[in-house]
């Protein structure tokens, strides 16, 4: 098959899509390396040979979302429409992750989110709760109100049933003796204390190569070059991660005042919303990391994750964990 034909990047998408076929497996069928398989998947994409349309309830974003959690090693993963704007999608995956978190809430539960502008319009979103106690997850970052935890919570509050504890504090201090006196202040610490009991946590992924991350413009340059040092490729609540999953620790972790690494794994359900096939490396990462268990994402940034190494063993969660905490 030096050139292949339309019809024949076709039945290597069906094979591989919709048959769950391997590369290898196709690969052998077809006289073809798996790195060629994966050539003329990318290219019948880009010519339009494959064309892939995933509408709410159909049998393929079902298969999708199924096959991607496996790739993923998470307990389960949504996949909306990538059609439309930015825009669109975020509101998507945001209403998507919103639905898929109410029913995992019951009367009584204490739930934390993070920041940012798709937790905002999850916020917005997380209607018609049980009364349960909303916890913020990380110190604010920059001065934009608009964007911070505290106006996620605003948002989330408008329901009187549910009640919420803020963090007063920048999610990174300028020292670790700071951000160590910030834990220690009663308001805060009384905040921190509830990140034991939490049921449910819901996030975005933030990527930092290729950049896709405000934090970038709020850490200093020595910050900058120590995560570059580290090969970091993802952010979860300051939180960052190598491309194998690995914490990256350091004077930033220190400073750090959010949720840790150890209090997510404790907690039975993490969802992390995040889509565009940019940062699939880093959403990757995250699921590396063990540190999720739910991805809510699209279907062009899936059928990237899809493209990448499985996840064979999380660095963190152990196996089974999240199963044992339900």
């Amino acid at each position: 098959m030096d050139e292949a034909t339309a019809e024949q990047i076709g039945e290597i998408a069906r094979l591989y899509y919709l048959e769950d076929r391997s590369k290898v497996e196709i690969g052998q069928r077809f006289g073809l390396s798996r790195f060629k398989v994966a050539r003329l998947l990318e290219q019948g994409r880009q010519e339009g040979i494959v064309h892939i349309e995933i509408r709410g309830g159909n049998a393929y974003q079902d298969l999708l979302s199924t096959r991607l959690a496996t790739h993923l090693g998470l307990r389960s993963c949504l996949v909306v429409d990538s059609g439309g704007s930015e825009i669109q999608i975020r509101e998507r995956i945001a209403q998507a992750a919103a639905d898929h978190a109410r029913t995992l809430l019951e009367p009584g539960d204490t739930f934390g989110i993070s920041w940012g502008r798709t937790m905002r319009a999850i916020g917005e979103r997380l209607v018609d709760l049980p009364p349960s106690l909303a916890v913020q997850l990380t110190g604010t970052v920059g001065n934009d109100p608009s964007q911070s935890p505290v106006e996620v919570l605003r948002s989330i509050t408008a329901d009187s049933s549910v009640r919420a504890l803020a963090i007063f504090a920048p999610l990174f201090a300028g020292s670790a003796q700071a951000a160590s006196v910030l834990r220690a202040d009663p308001a805060i610490a009384s905040t921190l204390a509830h990140f034991p009991e939490l049921k449910l946590a819901v996030m975005s992924v933030g990527s930092w190569r290729p950049s896709i991350t405000q934090l970038r413009h709020f850490l200093s340059d020595a910050d900058v070059a120590h995560l570059d040092e580290e090969n970091a490729q993802a952010e979860l609540l300051g939180i960052f991660l190598d491309a194998d999953g690995r914490v990256i620790d350091g004077d930033l972790a220190d400073r750090r005042i959010s949720a840790s690494a150890d209090d997510l794994l404790r907690i039975p359900h993490v969802i992390a919303a995040a889509g565009g096939v940019q940062r699939a490396p880093a959403i990757a990462a995250a699921a590396r990391s063990g540190l999720l268990t739910t991805l809510v994402t699209d279907d062009q940034a899936a059928l990237a994750l899809l493209e990448l190494a499985p996840v064979e063993q999380p660095a963190l969660r152990h196996a089974g964990l999240g199963d044992a905490a339900s």
